[in-house]
């Protein structure tokens, strides 16, 4: 007996499988294939990866993966793209609304928050003002503002263009007195009733228009770079490009002996009209 066990095991073989395939008909065998226990597992297992992979490249190669959950097609992500687009600017413009009409609410139910600002005191303004700012002129500098306002009266690249081209300028207003102000550049002249404005010399008129406060102002542009403006036309009997001549009359004065200010300017400088015209 133990014989025999000893022989059973040691002949024991490992357990194979057989596929075969049989035609009914006439019950021949059409194909046998015989495998062990790992073979099938692994036949399994290879079988498996490339449906895998048949199902991956059919996926990614055609138009099927639009159909599924994750995959859309371009003009859909497109599509979508502007849809959230217009929702969010949908949302900030009711945010928006939203803030207007809780703010007018407020207003009309009186329930405004007031805050309250700090300004700063006077003191520590003027802590930041740098000193020489406040530091009132010394006499060595009013006479040298004196001496060089002095000097620059009678400066020659003025008056050479004058006295090269002979010119003369006429007196806007007569029977006008001059009236006292703090800028010699701009004078005032107390006028007669509709007196007539005549231009200085020839040119041409470069603007003309009206102000409430003060009538019309006509700007003459004339040779040598000269320029001279009058202020509290009443009537102008001219307009902007005309042509003028030495004298012409360009208007009347105001009503009521109001005052009229005439301004002489050469190359963007204003000059003093008592140095160049007689009143």
């Amino acid at each position: 007996m133990k014989e025999s066990n000893k022989t059973s095991t040691r002949f024991k073989t490992q357990k194979k499988f057989r596929l075969t395939f049989i035609n009914e008909n006439s019950f021949n065998e059409v194909w046998s294939i015989k495998m062990s226990r790992t073979r099938v597992i692994l036949s399994i297992f290879v079988i498996l990866i490339a449906i895998g992979c048949i199902v991956s490249t059919l996926i990614v190669s055609t138009p099927i993966r639009t159909l599924l959950p994750g995959y859309l097609k371009t003009s859909q992500r497109q599509e979508n793209v502007i849809n959230s687009m217009r929702i969010d600017s949908l949302s900030t413009n009711v945010n928006i609304n939203n803030a207007y009409l809780s703010n007018i609410i407020n207003i009309l139910n009186d329930n405004i928050d007031t805050t309250s600002v700090t300004l700063p005191l006077v003191s520590d303004t003027i802590k930041h003002i740098p000193i020489d700012s406040i530091i009132n002129s010394s006499s060595l500098e009013r006479q040298f503002i004196q001496q060089f306002e002095d000097q620059e009266k009678f400066n020659l690249s003025v008056l050479a263009p004058i006295v090269a081209e002979g010119m003369m300028f006429y007196t806007p207003i007569y029977g006008a007195s001059v009236k006292e102000n703090d800028s010699p550049l701009s004078i005032e002249l107390i006028t007669p009733t509709n007196s007539p404005i005549s231009t200085i010399y020839n040119g041409t008129i470069i603007d003309s228009y009206y102000l409430p406060d003060i009538g019309n102002v006509i700007i003459i542009q004339h040779p040598n770079d000269f320029i001279s403006k009058y202020s509290g036309i009443n009537e102008t009997f001219v307009s902007k490009g005309d042509k003028v001549t030495t004298g012409q009359r360009i208007g009347l004065s105001n009503k009521n002996k109001q005052s009229f200010s005439f301004e002489l300017w050469h190359k963007g400088t204003q000059l003093n009209p008592l140095d160049y015209i007689a009143f």
